[in-house]
């Protein structure tokens, strides 16, 4: 392990990588992308440096964007990998876009970005043309999907041949960029409004620390096959499977969407899953469904407890036990990843019983993202374990007004942390501190060293009496209840001084309509487990009052609920 670690410490830019792992890697392959097609195209290492290349030397020559801002949107695939390393080994900036947000925010982006090229798919291609005429003149328009250049824009792959075609007659002034691995070479924006979204900037030393710490989580991945489920413009996703999966050799195989993922998993038989809590719940219901539909839930669980148990002796047996269900993922997965929010405890450990190797990062995207992880060794639920390799983490108490409390804000040192907030001096300096990033993020260290996360600092209810309540930790056991589907719990305002612990839920469907429950009789039974949830918590946390909502929460592309939006909407309705 260590020898990776040192060859890493010599590495200093993703160019470098591209250079050199993706030529020792060869006719090994990276991707398998459907590609719009019925089948997997395979793209070999050998193969995915010639196209990086050959976009990067076309940029650079033919449009003229060296130190330029490039745009890239659009659903996961290998050309959006091939569009973000060729923009950031040599070109400009990459600035990657969520491709669900609606035109008057992408550009909103766009402008804020200062963006002179957009690379992006054919679904894509009617928003592209309703922010075109708002946009500078002298933008540059790349098609990712079709065959030819058109009126208006350039064709990917016509563009790829250019490249390769000046690179043959000589052209090597991309090939023979020095990369600084200090520079600002990535632009994030996190999710928020047009006006509250801030532009995270990043560099190669950012993801290449981010490359170190995966390592050490989970070393020996070269022979492994990820699968990508999530959005490629969010670094959770790009860091933790492209650019380490890239690094080490193993292949990438691109899902589909997320109505594709149990046939896709199944085609591709991954090893290894990054996920987020809501595609993990999807799949637990899906696993308890057909357990319950072949009425084995009794023997199931003997098996789970015998499995468990024998596991702790050194006896594991629960992936031959449970081949069935091990076989609705491919066979082949041995670890699920999951980040971006906290996670049930009791739902780790199901999913652990069936013989996955359960692993919970936390992180942020000034963070790029890794923080903290648990690890092989290390899997205490309902904790997201140690900082990871090159990382230091603080809990700062000083605006804790609790003396008994030893809950403060996550602060974070390491080569991991972003250069600073794009054109934001303010924010900036708001966060980074002495060296030290201030997540926003509230935890402690539980006994053992292992970081709890309680909740963000701005989503805290303050009672009228100064006490602290974590709504994500009521929330979960608000889940818990089988007629609820998602959970927000906030503070609702009666008066100046009063505050009421509010539980606004969404509800279940299926379940209801499969036990007949009539919509007089949902209310109270819900109320009913809501008062049992009080009864086990302090009397300050409990819930005063319930709100059934009809539609689906707002969400970002990692399923987490758009709090602010969902409380906009609520004094809006006043």
């Amino acid at each position: 392990m260590e020898d990776i670690i040192v060859e890493l410490g010599k590495i200093k830019s993703l160019k470098e990588v591209v250079d050199n792992k993706f030529e020792k890697y060869g006719e090994r392959v990276a991707f398998l992308d459907k590609d719009g097609t019925s089948n997997y195209k395979e793209i070999t290492y050998k193969n995915l440096k010639e196209k990086i290349n050959a976009l990067g030397t076309v940029l650079l020559e033919k449009f003229n964007l060296k130190d330029k801002k490039i745009a890239v949107i659009g659903e996961n695939s290998y050309r959006w990998y091939i569009s973000y390393m060729a923009t950031i080994c040599g070109v400009g900036v990459i600035v990657p876009l969520d491709r669900e947000l609606p035109a008057n925010e992408i550009l909103n982006l766009v402008k804020r970005a200062d963006v002179r090229c957009i690379i992006y798919s054919s679904r894509k291609e009617e928003l592209i043309d309703e922010i075109r005429e708002n946009l500078d003149k002298d933008t540059i328009y790349i098609n990712m999907n079709t065959l030819d250049h058109g009126i208006n824009f350039f064709s990917f792959d016509k563009l790829l041949l250019e490249g390769k075609d000046m690179i043959s007659n000589g052209t090597t002034s991309y090939l023979n960029v020095k990369v600084d691995k200090e520079e600002f070479r990535i632009l994030l924006f996190t999710s928020g409004t047009m006006s509250t979204s801030k532009g995270v900037m990043l560099s190669h030393k950012n993801l290449i620390a981010n490359t170190k710490a995966c390592y050490k989580l989970v070393p020996q991945v070269g022979s492994f096959t990820f699968i990508s489920i999530l959005p490629m413009h969010h670094t959770y996703e790009f860091s933790l499977t492209y650019v380490y999966a890239t690094f080490m050799g193993a292949k990438v195989g691109i899902c589909q969407g997320l109505k594709y993922i149990s046939k896709n998993i199944k085609e591709l038989k991954p090893d290894i899953l990054v996920v987020v809590p809501a595609i993990i719940e999807k799949i637990n219901q899906k696993i308890e469904k057909s357990i319950d539909e072949l009425g084995k839930k009794k023997t199931i669980k003997l098996a789970q407890d015998i499995t468990s148990t024998l596991s702790k002796i050194g006896i594991d047996l629960r992936r031959v036990v449970f081949k069935k269900i091990q076989e609705n993922f491919g066979g082949n997965l041995k670890y699920l990843l999951s980040g971006a929010a906290p996670l049930d405890k009791d739902l780790i450990k199901k999913m652990e019983s069936y013989g996955f190797i359960f692993m919970q990062g936390y992180g942020t995207t000034e963070t790029s993202p890794l923080i903290s992880a648990t690890t092989l060794n290390n899997r205490v639920a309902g904790t997201v374990g140690k900082s990871v390799y090159g990382v230091e983490v603080r809990i700062d108490l000083s605006q804790n007004e609790d003396e008994n409390s030893n809950v403060g804000e996550i602060i974070v040192k390491g080569d991991n942390v972003m250069i600073g907030y794009y054109e934001d001096e303010k924010n900036t300096k708001e966060v980074l501190k002495k060296g030290w990033f201030y997540t926003g993020d509230l935890g402690y260290f539980d006994l053992r060293g292992n970081l709890v996360i309680t909740g963000r600092s701005k989503n805290v209810i303050v009672t009228s009496n100064g006490k602290n309540i974590y709504p994500e930790e009521i929330e979960n056991e608000v889940n818990k209840i089988k007629l609820v589907k998602e959970s927000m719990v906030y503070g609702a305002k009666k008066n100046r001084q009063e505050v009421i612990v509010t539980a606004r839920v969404t509800l279940d469907r299926e379940y209801i309509d499969k036990n007949r429950i009539s919509n007089k009789e949902i209310y109270n039974i819900i109320w009913a487990e809501i008062k049992r949830i009080n009864k086990n918590m302090v009397s300050y946390k409990a819930i005063k009052k319930l709100e059934i909502k009809e539609d689906e929460f707002e969400k970002t592309t990692t399923l987490k609920i758009k709090r602010n939006d969902e409380l906009k909407k609520s004094r809006g309705n006043k």
